[in-house]
């Protein structure tokens, strides 16, 4: 019967993979306090347990197309972020992120050397060590590129699969342990009151109170009698004719009109929005007008995000404010702003207020970014067909073939298009949602075949490997993270948070900023995290490759 139920998977290799995904991402929810297991390493795990089947044969394809949307997708979210990490004044979490990234390249290659570890193992202790998933992908990629036999690029697969496993844990728990408590005592600090101290010092606001609507502010409803000389008459009409007053909405029949050019009629409840001021040169039987409770109509608003362009000026916004729009939040390069005098070109509001009020005054100030449900998938496509074609490019040094390969083609790809998107709203959306299930399903489903494909080689490998693959991984994870904390605050003169919450999205480790959040009950050190997460995600993703080429 087991050989039965063995043949069956074999022949039918879809029923492994997305058994496969269901449990790995059951298994993922697993954690210990700040650690969580995650699906990648659940879906990797029963991948390689249900590999012990037998030899899967799955077209490389299949893994290659889900790997190549997943990491575009990393490169489009963290595209605009890496493009304005490179402004001036961000300049010491930049050094900070590339002197990580070459220490971390440096002591991996040279234990590697010592130690004589194959370029199959070396990809996947970069990829478990310094936990960056997108390892095992490019990595993969470099190897496919190589000139050896196809049996031997399948072997150094499967240990770039096994050597991912075995150090993932540790580059997870002993970074976060690192960070959290060690650094800290290294230096002979209470990372809490350091904080605290830091938040003072900065005079960073805590709270995240939105901006209120004006208390001039008034929305009254008001019946069309018969006779009223705006009858047949549109929208904009009265909006021209009543400086500082606008028809939001006409309730006819139950129903609600909101088209400037809507006509209006006899019997037509007007919902107007205006300053005490304009609605006291308002005078309701000059225009034939009964009001009505407003409270009986409740009104409409709309949240956006407006990115502002060259036609945007504080006197708008003013004009904005004072016709009842709050302000949700505003930031540029991703800090937030509170003082919206400093707002200038290229900056993000998300704005709530009247919908026809801030359909004609938008334009005024810049565009409105597309957050719909649609993707646009030929902007998705092209990117990633760009992408490939970049990662074909292949250059022989000194007899070492360099590529980025289709993966890491698919990465600048993705940073080009993300911050091309960033700059035209209107075209390339893709939206959170989507984002979320190709980066997800993209990586897991990516894994989960490397997973089935090593898993019948999973313990012979990992025999040949035994504990010297582990202690490496440990020196991996911990001496780039060690040198780097005493440069940045020796030579770069970081403070504490600064330096902890940097070396978080230097080593793409998102686990380890949970846990000094938690540590200290405060998310102060995301201002350090995002811009040096976006670099460790590129960097540390092409170093694969580039160790494995050399090592070959």
């Amino acid at each position: 019967m087991w050989h039965s139920v063995c043949n069956f998977f074999l022949t039918n290799p879809s029923v492994a993979i997305f058994l496969t995904l269901g449990l790995g991402y059951l298994v993922g929810r697993f954690h210990i306090k700040s650690f969580k297991l995650g699906a990648t390493v659940g879906v990797l795990l029963v991948g390689l347990i249900i590999g012990q089947m037998g030899k899967f044969q799955i077209a490389p394809v299949v893994k290659n197309l889900f790997f190549d949307l997943f990491i575009f997708t990393i490169g489009y979210e963290v595209g605009p972020v890496f493009i304005a990490s490179f402004k001036k004044k961000g300049i010491k979490f930049i050094i900070q992120s590339v002197v990580f990234s070459v220490i971390a390249f440096v002591v991996s290659f040279a234990l590697f050397k010592i130690f004589h570890v194959n370029f199959g193992e070396a990809g996947g202790i970069i990829a478990g060590s310094l936990t960056q998933s997108a390892c095992i992908g490019t990595a993969n990629s470099a190897i496919e590129a190589l000139h050896i036999s196809q049996a031997a690029k399948t072997a150094a697969m499967s240990q770039v699969a096994i050597a991912y496993a075995l150090t993932y844990v540790f580059g997870t728990i002993g970074v976060l342990i690192f960070l959290k408590n060690i650094a800290p005592a290294i230096f002979h600090v209470n990372l809490r009151e350091a904080t605290k101290e830091y938040i003072e010092t900065n005079h960073i606001k805590t709270d995240t109170k939105s901006v209120k609507i004006s208390a001039n502010i008034r929305v009254r409803a008001f019946r069309i009698n018969a006779e009223n000389k705006y009858i047949g008459k549109t929208i904009l009409d009265f909006n021209n004719d009543n400086a500082g007053l606008n028809i939001e909405e006409i309730v006819r029949d139950g129903k609600t009109l909101t088209s400037p050019s809507t006509v209006l009629a006899n019997n037509d409840i007007i919902l107007v929005i205006g300053s005490i001021k304009n609605f006291a040169d308002f005078t309701d039987k000059k225009y034939n007008l009964s009001e009505v409770d407003a409270n009986n109509y409740p009104l409409h608003l709309k949240k956006t995000t407006i990115l502002l362009t060259k036609v945007y000026n504080y006197n708008t916004l003013e004009n904005m404010l004072a016709n009842g729009v709050i302000i949700e939040s505003a930031y540029h390069d991703d800090k937030k702003i509170t003082d919206y005098t400093l707002l200038s070109v290229g900056d993000h509001i998300t704005v709530i207020g009247p919908q026809s009020y801030l359909t004609n005054i938008m334009k005024n100030i810049g565009y409105e970014k597309a957050a719909g449900t649609k993707t646009d998938v030929s902007f998705l496509s092209i990117g990633i067909f760009l992408g490939i074609l970049l990662g074909a490019i292949v250059i022989t040094i000194h007899k070492i073939p360099l590529t980025l390969g289709g993966g890491g083609g698919a990465l600048f790809a993705g940073l080009y298009f993300g911050w091309l998107q960033e700059k035209h709203p209107n075209i390339g959306v893709i939206p959170p949602s989507t984002r979320w299930l190709l980066k997800s399903l993209g990586l897991n489903l990516f894994i989960g075949v490397v997973g089935l494909q090593a898993g019948s080689g999973f313990v012979t490998a990992l025999k040949e490997m035994g504990w010297l693959v582990f202690v490496i991984g440990i020196l991996v994870s911990i001496l780039p993270h060690l040198f780097t904390l005493l440069f940045s605050k020796f030579i770069l003169k970081m403070n504490i948070v600064d330096n902890i919450g940097s070396l978080c999205g230097s080593g793409t480790i998102t686990a380890a900023l949970n846990a000094v959040n938690a540590e200290t009950d405060s998310t102060v050190f995301a201002l350090s995290y995002t811009p040096t997460y976006a670099l460790g995600n590129i960097f540390l993703t092409v170093m694969a490759p580039l160790i494995v080429a050399l090592l070959a």
